[in-house]
């Protein structure tokens, strides 16, 4: 597929997601839809560089701030031009302030790629672990000055009255919204363009090998400059709308953890050698935190993070990506075939069904006012685990897989219909009928004739070993 073509795919689907927000008519769809999409700009660009490149970033909360502070700057020198402004400029200044997202939005990239190249310039002599440490200081330091700056707001913060509305649109959070759209269609385009160009091929002898590839004559230095200034950019034009969004800015909200951690989490979780992984780990991590979020505590979000960063680096460290490269290279060498197709919609069922049950499982536990909900909801958290167990096991083509899938699976009937007895509302019922329906037809596609084969297999083979 051509960039152009995937540039318009893309569009219609980001133009197809906000219609369907504005149909179903929930305000809530907007502001956390909003989040979901930063963190799929923020994965994205930290990949370029962590990704591509093999250089682990910790400072994404800074670039992120960078961006967000310099919004707040503008904001203020447009709201108070002739206070902040020379007489000679301030004519000038009146005819173009206050600025339109869009241009802050493109400022702040520059600002923030700028310091991004500064950055590289100083830091990427270093390798490995001491990168990571130079790019952790980086965001101490940009945060002391932000703190000791008062014109941004010091470590007070700074209030930024938004519009209620916006000619067309409509509400300001659906024009928001509609922005970080935007904006995550053209970070998933240039990583895609920067995967398959020179320009990717250069990062990837970098990420493999940089020793070998100086020797053959890639300018290593130059392409991990650019890198820093694109990741950069990318990281500052997120982070440009954040004040509108949250109303209230603070050095603990822009230089916040959770930007950091799910920054490199999510393309971890996803996969780091395709511009795919961080759009998967993004939507995957960021819409169960916002689940989390409304069904448990937002302090959890991060618990749920490390958990999952944890399980993927040991049990699979490329990703998801590489979880299914793995399972396609066992299952269907030559080509996709539908068995293959069956065993992936399977496995990516359990693993959707064991990540949701884990949260609501522990929603359940928490919020249950007697002992008995407690343990139903405890049984639905260790269900959700043997989910995931089976989900592994079946892309790892292990032989036990396919009865335990089939045994959670089973499980899973006469615990939904005992869900229904205990909340007959309209949503829960019709909710779980449908879940019961597609865990019988995942039992049919598991004792399939084309799919035993692929699971007596492995075992044939270590015993004839």
């Amino acid at each position: 597929m051509r960039s152009p073509t995937f540039f318009i795919i893309a569009t219609a689907i980001g133009a197809a997601v906000f219609l369907t927000a504005r149909w179903i008519g929930n305000d809530y769809l907007f502001f956390a839809g909003y989040t979901v999409l930063q963190f799929i700009v923020l994965a994205t660009a930290w990949n370029i560089l962590g990704g591509y490149c093999g250089y682990v970033n910790f400072g994404s909360a800074a670039f992120f701030a960078v961006g967000a502070y310099s919004t707040v700057a503008l904001h203020k020198l447009g709201m108070a031009v002739d206070r902040y402004a020379a007489e000679a400029v301030a004519p000038l200044l009146h005819a173009i302030m206050p600025l339109s997202i869009p241009i802050l939005t493109i400022i702040a990239g520059i600002v923030a790629g700028l310091i991004g190249l500064a950055t590289g310039y100083l830091t990427l002599r270093l390798r490995g672990a001491f990168f990571a440490i130079a790019t952790l200081a980086l965001a101490v330091v940009l945060q002391t000055l932000i703190v000791n700056w008062d014109y941004v707001g010091g470590s007070r913060g700074a209030y930024i009255i938004r519009p209620q509305t916006v000619p067309i649109i409509g509400s300001y959070i659906q024009y928001l919204f509609l922005l970080m759209v935007m904006l995550a269609v053209v970070a998933l385009t240039a990583a895609r363009v920067i995967e398959r160009s020179r320009l990717g091929y250069g990062f990837a002898t970098i990420r493999d090998d940089e020793l070998a590839a100086e020797a053959c004559g890639v300018p290593t230095l130059k392409l991990k400059l650019i890198a820093t200034t694109i990741s950069g950019g990318l990281m500052g034009m997120a982070g440009a709308s954040f004040p509108y969004y949250i109303g209230y800015l603070e050095p603990g909200s822009a230089f916040g953890l959770a930007y950091a951690v799910n920054s490199i989490a999510m393309p971890m979780i996803g996969g780091t050698t395709m511009w795919a992984g961080p759009l998967i780990g993004a939507l995957l991590l960021g819409i169960i935190q916002q689940i989390a979020t409304v069904t448990i505590s937002s302090a959890v979000n991060l618990l749920i993070v490390g958990l999952l960063l944890i399980g993927f680096v040991i049990m699979a460290p490329n990703g998801i990506i590489g979880l299914v490269k793995d399972f396609r290279r066992a299952a269907a060498p030559e080509r996709m075939d539908l068995r293959a197709v069956k065993v992936l919609t399977i496995a990516g069922y359990c693993f959707l069904i064991g990540l949701g049950g884990v949260v609501f499982g522990l929603s359940a536990a928490l919020a249950a006012k007697n002992s008995a909900l407690t343990w139903l909801g405890s049984f639905t958290i260790v269900l959700s685990l043997v989910y995931l167990a089976a989900s592994y096991g079946l892309l790892k083509v292990d032989s036990w897989s396919p009865y335990l899938t089939t045994v959670a699976l089973a499980v899973s009937i006469p615990l939904s219909l005992l869900f229904i007895w205990l909340d007959p509302t309209r949503f829960n019922v019709v909710g779980l009928s449908i879940s019961i329906v597609i865990d019988l037809v995942m039992i049919w596609l598991l004792r399939s004739n084309d799919i035993d084969p692929l699971y007596k297999r492995p075992l044939e083979q270590r015993a004839a070993s």
